[in-house]
């Protein structure tokens, strides 16, 4: 009931025929891709997407067995500069616009922060940051409504607007859309200062979200001075792999799960990692 697939660009940009044959040696059945880091040649700005953009990249990847599971547009809904901030939401409206033409219904970002880089300022703490990006995930989400998809968004503790749970629960209950939904990413959702409760973290995660996740983040931390370093590939950092992929057995089975953090040289150890778990809980 595990459906594992990959970050594209975790191979590399390259282009679209090359990249299909990269992740197809690994038996990836899925993909998330975001254009402007894994694709040559094709840029994703405002104005270059298209219904024939969308079928010839849909037909590259099908001919491989693999499907585009999650449109990857990273945005900063909460951009300092206005202009600058509705260009960026005009960019995922035009892929939520023609994700169809992908044979994809998720378009996924993270929820920024009010420095242009997205980078970490106390100021995601502010009630009037927060109110800010529920003004521009209402854009988002409308346009989900008008073309059938789904606008997700991924929260990232000590970095984004949205970093807790209870930040993410404020969302889903301001905006009560059956077209937003969450990529869940149990590293990004580990406060440094929270080390020791990630199980607790997950589960409470489960259990209070699991009907509004429509794909899985799976990548590893170590702890290093305190500080959480969430750049590792799976298996091999100190995240529960068993209770995750239990959790999602049990609330989520099938939902995309996309492995992070990668290279070409670790891509077979990390999915032999979340294979032999899943073996594990699925023997008798």
């Amino acid at each position: 009931m595990l459906n594992i697939g990959v970050r594209a660009h975790d191979f590399g940009k390259m282009n679209p025929k090359e990249l299909s044959e990269s992740v197809s040696r690994y038996g990836f059945g899925h993909i998330q891709l975001a254009l402007k880091k894994a694709v040559a040649g094709i840029s994703d700005d405002h104005g270059k997407l298209s219904p024939g953009m969308g079928n010839y990249l849909e037909d590259c990847f099908l001919k491989k067995g693999i499907r585009i599971s999650v449109l990857g547009c990273y945005i900063n809904p909460v951009h300092p500069d206005s202009r600058e901030r509705a260009i960026h939401l005009e960019r995922f409206t035009e892929h939520l616009l023609y994700a169809r033409s992908f044979g994809c219904s998720i378009v996924g970002t993270e929820t920024g922060s009010p420095l242009p880089d997205c980078s970490y300022t106390d100021r995601i703490y502010n009630e009037e940051t927060f109110q800010d990006f529920i003004a521009s995930l209402r854009v988002l989400v409308a346009a989900a409504e008008k073309t059938g998809t789904i606008a997700a968004i991924e929260g990232v503790a000590d970095k984004n607007c949205i970093y807790s749970h209870e930040r993410l629960k404020r969302t889903l209950e301001l905006i009560p859309s059956p077209n937003l939904g969450i990529i869940y990413d149990p590293v990004n959702f580990l406060p440094s200062s929270r080390e020791k409760e990630s199980d607790g973290l997950m589960k409470e995660a489960f259990e209070m979200f699991a009907p509004k996740i429509v794909a899985v983040h799976a990548k590893d931390y170590r702890m290093e001075n305190g500080r959480k370093d969430g750049t590792l590939p799976a298996g091999r950092g100190k995240l529960n792999y068993h209770l995750l992929l239990d959790l999602i057995r049990f609330y989520k089975p099938w939902v995309p799960v996309l492995l992070e953090n990668n290279s070409p040289g670790t891509m077979e150890e990390s999915l032999g990692f979340i294979k032999s778990i899943e073996k594990e809980l699925t023997t008798p």
